[in-house]
């Protein structure tokens, strides 16, 4: 955590201003340590991460996702490929957020933080889970990004400390996705624009992963892990057999060329708690209802943009 980051920290629950207390570390950079509010409650500063929350809760399975595929889909090993996703799902341009602050709600191992940092933004990373540690470790070394463990539906900052809000793929993974969207308005300044992607409802391929869901999300995550990682070659063997494969794609898996990938990209459908899909018309009604003006879908369903006024 750089200190410059207790400008815009606050208690998650009364608005308070933090005070930093028993402060470790080196230059700007505050690797243990406290913050404390004014009526006395405290949170821990660990591994330069401040942790507003005691557990990863519902979302342990992203806290192994992304420890154990911590670069995997980092711009540095993988091209241009997250780029081209911020981009297209996203849309905020270096013109737009170069020296602006800029809070993305849902951080992981920072794989859009590193895209937004890149277009010259101030980020600030927040997730409920472990993956955290992943960011940090990914991100934590330029001057420009902080990372904080907290809830998106009482995320530690004042009002209005943000220029840019963006999430990308996460808010249908908490129990309410049109709250947690809500929740993240009062964070963004006037004249300040929010942009989201959450998953599309897509028919029958919705029905039928929601279907493998039931079974798939009561098994443990690291177990899980260790099926998909292990039968996925064999599943792909079995689609190539003739007239048989057709009965393989019951189940549908990720289709990424690459395999890493793919065993990232299937656990993270199966293994997570909540997963909602929506539809263009209900998330612009979102951002209707919350008053934003300038609304704009972008070039992936479901992405959508807004301004508030």
């Amino acid at each position: 955590m750089k200190e410059s980051l207790l400008e815009i920290l606050s208690c998650p629950e009364s608005g308070e201003p933090l005070e930093l207390k028993d402060p470790e570390g080196s230059g700007d950079e505050i690797t243990e340590g406290r913050l404390v509010s004014p009526s006395g409650r405290s949170w821990t500063i660990r591994k330069g991460i401040p942790r507003f929350v005691d557990s990863d809760r519902y979302v342990s399975n992203f806290s192994l996702e992304w420890t154990v595929h911590k670069k995997t889909q980092l711009d540095s090993i993988s091209s241009q490929r997250s780029f081209e996703t911020f981009k297209e799902r996203i849309g905020f341009t270096s013109e737009e957020i170069k020296g602006r602050r800029v809070l993305d709600a849902g951080v992981g191992m920072g794989r859009y933080s590193d895209i937004a940092l890149n277009l010259g933004g101030d980020v600030v990373g927040a997730d409920l889970s472990l993956a955290v540690e992943s960011a940090h470790a990914n991100l934590g070394e330029n001057p420009r990004f902080n990372v904080v463990q907290a809830d998106i539906f009482h995320l530690p900052f004042k009002k209005e400390s943000f220029d840019y809000i963006f999430s990308m793929g996460v808010l249908h993974h908490t129990p309410d996705c049109k709250k947690a969207f809500l929740s993240l308005l009062p964070l963004l300044k006037k004249g300040g624009e929010i942009a989201i992607w959450v998953y599309a409802w897509q028919g029958f391929h919705s029905i039928r992963s929601n279907f493998w869901r039931f079974f798939t999300t009561k098994i443990p995550p690291r177990t899980l892990y260790g099926i998909i990682k292990t039968f996925l070659p064999l599943w792909d063997a079995g689609l190539r057999i003739p007239l048989l494969g057709k009965a393989f794609k019951i189940i549908p898996t990720s289709g990424h060329e690459l395999k890493e990938w793919r065993v990232l990209d299937t656990f993270d459908w199966y293994s997570a708690r909540y997963q909602s899909k929506h539809r263009w018309e209900e998330v612009e009604g979102w951002f209707r209802e919350a008053g934003l003006t300038d609304i704009r879908r972008l070039n992936y369903p479901v992405a959508v943009r807004g301004r508030k006024p």
